[in-house]
Parts: structure tokens; sequence; C-alpha cells
């Protein structure tokens, strides 16, 4: 089955994306908009104006963009409602930031015939949630963790404990 299964068998064709002069407010409606439909789905491609891929940006990048603002411009607050009101302005001014400090340029590429060998293989040299499936320098399509993961459960569940394990 890993030498099977190829990219294309498992890729995502839809996936968010925002050029590279966004804000993380857009990057955060992108990623919204696509939990929707795909509610494992962790990151926004980031991509050029001519659509060549510059990175990613990961829940993770957006968390360690916003986070210290949040803290330092809630923390000030004495009662729930300066609370709240500090947390939304806080968001909203993090927001308005642009995205080219928080993006993950260092990422996974894979084509669409690698195998599914391949492409763990690949998850587990660069440890990220996201391969990019170029084609030449056309963006296929993504595979994400959960994707393989998917792959791998699948199979674990169909061999029951009174089935042989293949050596």
């Amino acid at each position: 089955m890993l030498y099977r299964r190829r990219a294309w068998d498992i890729m995502r064709t839809e996936f968010p994306e925002v050029e590279e002069k966004a804000t993380l407010g857009q990057a955060i409606e992108a990623l919204q908009k696509s939990l929707v439909h795909n509610p494992d789905n962790s990151c926004v491609l980031v991509t050029t104006g001519n659509k060549r891929l510059v990175g990613f940006i990961s829940i993770r990048n957006i968390m360690l963009a916003m986070g210290p603002d949040l803290i330092k411009k809630t923390a000030r607050s004495s009662d729930e409602v300066s609370y709240e009101k500090a947390f939304i302005l806080a968001c909203q001014l993090g927001a308005q930031t642009g995205i080219k400090k928080v993006i993950q340029k260092d990422v996974p590429r894979i084509r669409p015939n690698d195998t599914l060998a391949r492409i763990v293989e690949v998850f587990l040299d660069y440890n990220r949630e996201l391969a990019v499936v170029e084609e030449g320098e056309k963006i296929m399509g993504t595979v994400t963790l959960a994707d393989i993961y998917q792959e791998i459960a699948r199979n674990a569940m169909s061999m029951g404990p009174e089935k042989e394990h293949p050596a």
C-alpha cells in the first residue's frame, strides 16, 4: 500500500491561500473559510502574485505572532468587561499585522507521483504538518499530516487481530 498509493491519490486540490503581502487577519479569514469543509486543516499557503509558493502559515504561527500582544494588552484589565474589550481590541490590532515575519519558508515539496512511503519520509524529515504537491513550480495541491494519518488508520483498522500480520 505504501508504494502503490501516490500523492495524487490523497492530495487536497482545494486549499486556503493568501498572497505574501496579506495581513494576519486575511490569513485567519482564509483558514476559517477552509475549516468549514476541512476541519482538520491547520495551514494557509502563502504565494506570490503569480502563484509561486513562498511558504505557509500555520495556526501555531498565528498564535506565536498574536500571543505576546494578546497577553500584554489583556493582562492590564482588572474586570471582566474591560478584559473582554481589551482582548477583542488586541485581536483586531494583531489581525492588521503583515504576515512576512511569520511565514514558514522551509516547506516540504512533493511530486504528484511520489509514493506514500516517500511522503511519510518527507513528513518525518521536515517535522511539518503540511507538504505541497508541485509539478514544476505549479502548486497542484497539499497533503496534510491528517491525510497521512487517515491512510495509516484506514489500513491499520482493516487488519483485525485475527488476520495474519505481514512480515
